[in-house]
């Protein structure tokens, strides 16, 4: 993207959060970046952080507010790398002395004490359910957090998570009085079934592209009984015990991912072919009981992420699952140091300060005050000519000072400096808030001009910010209009308490003795908690009192500080959010902190520090203050940083295809680092962004070699079947073993991620052949017409093709001798004589035994081009593929039969289909409803559609040479 010139190339960056200022911060890191690039970064209002924005409340002790509750996973390897790099410049630079507060990356973050969930356990039909706190004391480890470089593939995961389990399993690490550190018990009944499945999935190759359809069906049935084994323990006097209720519904949701990742192309394909179903219908679907999924470490998966569209927690949660499993997988078993870290400031003071203070000294321009408006496109729509601006406030001197020092530490304030404003002291008066995006911002207008002002725009506002900013790219672009309407957002709430009392004075410890009864779960005091799951409409606790000496209160000042936070419903108030928190303190808190009950069932109001009124709430429900969700299917729509369509525009943020694709520090910095990369052309290091590392090369034999008759080697090159055919093509699921057993002996079912799990496809075609001859005859030698039915089972494998999908044609009626006869001579079909009647609308296939296939269709629309259709891709992968066949003698036989998609005509079409086969091999039972073919292209199966089309077979002399064709075209694995 470079200009071939010694011209510096001009980045303007829109927006200051994570994404952004990482985005910044990398092209900074690389050589020579101050010859090459001036950045400016412009940004609403006074301050840095986006979400992650916090400010010094010099009224109040200099309190932190905070947008919500920030704490930083282990596994963020990029965040903290990049962190650690930001202090270690801090101190090089001559900004911050090491031994100064947060004068190191250690001393800015540190683990909380422990993990706690809150149960709501039902007791009996004449009590209420009970809130019990289930502490998870997961051990550190000595990985010093962002020093790690690669992550672990969906097998390489599976593994670890089997080979832990197993192994606490057998040492007894799980069975210990009273649950043990992890506050859990597994009985000694899933040793066994556990130590079968590690021990079949140990002899597995490491390279999931390798593995058989038998290795994994074998996995997939091993799982199955283990989990028929924890099903029978889940009776109602064990879930009455809590260290056994616990592990019992932990093994349930476990062997569920398990089953739903072994029964998918997860491993080869990575997570992201598993967001066509929300988290806990695909755990369902692949096992998990209800009571398992209604248990608290699945709803603290949505309240962790406030995955609840619309911000409505009393409806079911919305995930995608490939989303939520890699991410909750990366965060229990991929953590360095501890599974959270803490900061030791406020997210502003101790992630964008530093970052703010580096970039500048080192160069790059910061315009606070200066909020995008309105993106234009060129004349050709195909890049960004000028932005609309708009500059809030003037600045008096032209350069902000945004910093203020609290305790020895720069941090950023809660309101502007309204001193370095011209006429600042009105704006102040007027209660002007400068970060509102209830409205787009206003102020004076100004224009950035291509080529005058940028050359690159980085695009790192939210994607809540982007309908008002980008009008003209939502018309310019469908993939634009589609990832701004399919990529939700959502509303968040949070509430800061100041405390007279400790959290153990509180009754806190007491609590969580009770229901914690091993010593070994029960941390020392004071326990620094982080606790999810808990009553709506705050479900998030933090006790953050190690924040007090970073205050600034008179004495004597507060004792404790929580925070709480979860999802606001769509269109909240503060007023509305105040009220309902009063009614749940006075309802909820006393069930954490029994020693805050007033003694009437309510909250003691006096154990705030300074009364309620002057507690800190919130509410985040416009712009780029929205969480971003990863609501099931929309990670299709995301677009990846460099692909934003428009030629210098590059994204950053949590909202784009960036590896996580959820809301959080690692996918934002994810995104940073990877616009860094577009704009700079350097290949920086990015810890997971792939699942699955893509091949950066591929052998030319594999691209060149095709299934087709014109790969064929001379001298059978000419020689083939080739016709023409009209007929109606549907596929629909069924339940898998019922597909397995309708398989002959060396052909296997594979798997699908068309079909919902637990299910898989198969197709049925009632078609009208006509002209059908071998390649070397002339058209009137060809057959006469004939009508053909046709069941079909896709993505089968066999042993001699590995994980390449095949297509097993189960049975074929016909109504000619001839084709009958060449079909199965020449091509080992399951060929049989029917009736067949065929008009424009219908096709029956009956015989004298009782044979009764019916099918009646109605056409949608005209025929369209099928090398237009969006369908197309979801048709060539299920029909143009390589068939296999079993011959008399027991052999597998290998041909292509390929539609001539780029001359073919599709109409969807809905319908009725009955069939009722009393013969052996034959079609199965069905009653069928079709729905039409799709206007989209589908993530799942294609509806219903009529097809015009030539076709060609290949020669079945050829059936090694398509084996291997086949073979070889399956390593060119396909990506999303």
């Amino acid at each position: 993207m470079l200009r071939e010139s010694a011209v510096k190339q001009k980045i303007a960056i829109i927006g200051g959060g994570v994404g952004a200022i990482t985005a910044a911060y990398s092209i900074t890191q690389t050589p020579n970046w101050s010859d090459k690039y001036e950045i400016t970064i412009y940004q609403l209002g006074w301050r840095l952080g986006g979400k992650g924005a916090s400010g010094r409340n010099a009224k109040h002790g200099q309190r932190i507010q905070e947008h919500g509750l920030h704490v930083w996973a282990g596994f963020y390897d990029n965040a903290f790398r990049c962190m650690t790099a930001c202090y270690e410049q801090l101190v090089s630079l001559g900004l911050r002395d090491a031994n100064a507060p947060l004068g190191t990356v250690d001393a800015a973050f540190k683990p909380p004490s422990h993990l706690f969930l809150a149960e709501r356990v039902p007791t009996t039909d004449s009590e209420p359910d009970t809130w019990r706190p289930w502490v998870i004391d997961l051990p550190s480890n000595t990985t010093v957090p962002g020093s790690e470089t690669k992550v672990p593939g969906p097998f390489a995961m599976f593994l670890r998570i089997l080979e832990i389990i197993a192994t606490f399993i057998k040492d007894g690490e799980f069975n210990e009085p009273g649950g043990g550190q992890f506050g859990f018990h597994l009985p000694k009944d899933l040793d066994q079934p556990y130590q079968k499945i590690l021990a079949q999935a140990k002899g597995m190759s490491s390279d999931p592209t390798k593995h058989t359809a038998d290795q994994l069906n074998i996995l997939a049935d091993l799982i199955a009984d283990a989990q028929n084994v924890v099903h029978a323990l889940e009776t109602p006097a064990a879930i009455q015990n809590d260290p056994v209720r616990r592990g019992l519904y932990l093994a349930d949701i476990v062997l569920a991912y398990m089953h739903g990742v072994v029964t998918s192309d997860t491993f080869v394909s990575g997570y992201d072919i598993l967001d066509d179903w929300e988290f806990s219908d695909w755990l369902r679907l692949n096992g998990a009981s209800d009571a398992a999924l209604a248990s608290v470490p699945i709803r603290g998966c949505y309240d962790f992420v406030f995955g609840y569209d619309r911000g409505n927690s009393n409806t079911k949660g919305d995930s995608g699952a490939g989303t939520s499993l890699r991410a909750m997988t990366r965060l229990l078993f991929t953590y360095s140091g501890a599974i959270f870290h803490k900061m030791q400031a406020g997210m502003g003071d101790t992630i964008f300060g530093p970052y703010y203070q580096v970039l500048k000294k080192l160069g790059v321009k910061f315009e606070f005050f200066n909020a995008a408006r309105d993106f234009h496109l060129s004349d050709d729509k195909t890049k960004i000519a000028r932005i609309s601006m708009v500059r809030q406030a003037e600045v008096i001197g032209g350069d902000y000072n945004p910093l203020v020092e609290v305790q020895g530490l720069p941090c950023w304030p809660s309101e502007p400096d309204w001193s370095q404003l011209v006429d600042g002291a009105h704006y102040r008066d007027k209660g002007i808030d400068f970060e509102c995006e209830k409205s787009p911002p206003t102020g004076t207008h100004f224009t950035l001009e291509a080529g005058k002002d940028f050359d690159q725009v980085i695009l790192g506002a939210s994607i809540g910010s982007l309908p008002y900013m980008t009008g003209e790219l939502i018309k310019a672009s469908e993939r634009w209009s589609r990832m701004l309407s399919e990529v939700k957002t959502v509303g968040t709430q949070a509430a800061q308490f100041w405390l007279t009392k400790t959290t153990e004075e509180l009754g806190w410890g007491k609590l969580v003795a009770e229901h914690n009864n091993n010593r070994l779960a029960i941390p020392d005091v004071p326990m620094r908690t982080v606790i999810t799951g808990f009553e709506e409409p705050l479900d998030t606790w933090a006790d953050m009192s190690h924040l007090l000496g970073r205050e600034d209160w008179p004495e004597p000042g507060p004792q404790n500080i929580a925070y709480f936070c979860s999802p606001a419903e769509d269109g909240e108030t503060l007023e509305q959010f105040d009220h309902k928190v009063s009614k749940w303190m006075n309802k909820n808190l006393p069930s954490l902190w029994p020693n805050a009950s007033d003694g009437k069932g309510g909250f003691d109001t006096s154990v705030l520090y300074d009364g309620f009124e002057n507690q800190y709430t919130r509410v985040n429900m416009y712009g780029s203050e929205r969480y971003v969700l990863s609501v099931t299917g929309s990670v299709f729509h995301r677009l990846p940083p460099s692909e934003s369509g428009f030629a210098n525009l590059v994204l950053a943020g949590d909202w784009t295809r960036c590896g996580i694709n959820a809301g959080c520090v690692e996918a934002a910095t994810i995104s940073g680092i990877a616009a860094a990369s577009a704009v700079t052309g350097e290949t920086l290091l990015n810890v997971g962004a792939e699942d699955v590392p893509r091949v950066q090369t591929t052998e030319d034999q594999a691209m060149y070699l095709s299934n087709s008759i014109s790969g064929a080697h001379w001298p059978l090159t000419p020689f083939f079947a080739r016709g023409e055919m009209s007929g109606w093509f549907f596929f629909y699921d069924m339940p898998w073993d019922q597909v397995a057993a309708l398989l002959p002996p060396g052909v296997t079912l594979g798997r699908s991620s068309r079909s919902k799990p637990g299910h898989h496809p198969v197709g049925m075609s009632f078609c009208q052949y006509q002209n059908v001859r071998g390649s070397f005859l002339p058209d009137c030698l060809a057959m006469k017409p004939y009508g053909e039915a046709t069941f079909a089972i896709p993505y089968t494998n066999t042993a001699a093709t590995g994980r390449a999908s095949l297509l097993y044609p189960r049975k074929l009626y016909v109504n000619s001798t001839s084709a009958i006869f060449a079909g199965k001579f020449f091509y080992a079909m399951n060929k049989s004589d029917a009736e067949i009647n065929v008009e424009n609308t219908h096709f029956s296939v009956t015989d004298s035994t009782g044979l009764n296939i019916d099918a009646q269709f109605e056409q949608q629309s005209g025929p369209v081009a099928a090398s237009d259709h969006p369908a197309q891709g979801a048709i060539l992968d299920l029909l143009n593929t390589t068939f296999v066949t079993r011959k008399s003698s027991g052999g597998l036989l290998y041909n292509a039969f390929n539609l001539e998609i780029n001359r073919a005509y599709l109409a969807p079409v809905s319908g009725q289909v009955t069939s009722h086969d009393p013969h052996s091999g034959g079609f199965p039972a069905a009653d069928l409803s079709l729905r039409p073919l799709e206007q989209s292209a589908p993530r799942g199966l294609p509806g219903a559609f009529r097809i015009w089309c030539s076709w060609s077979m290949t020669n079945p002399l050829d059936s090694k040479w398509v084996r291997e064709a086949t073979e070889a075209r399956h390593w060119i694995r396909a990506t999303y």
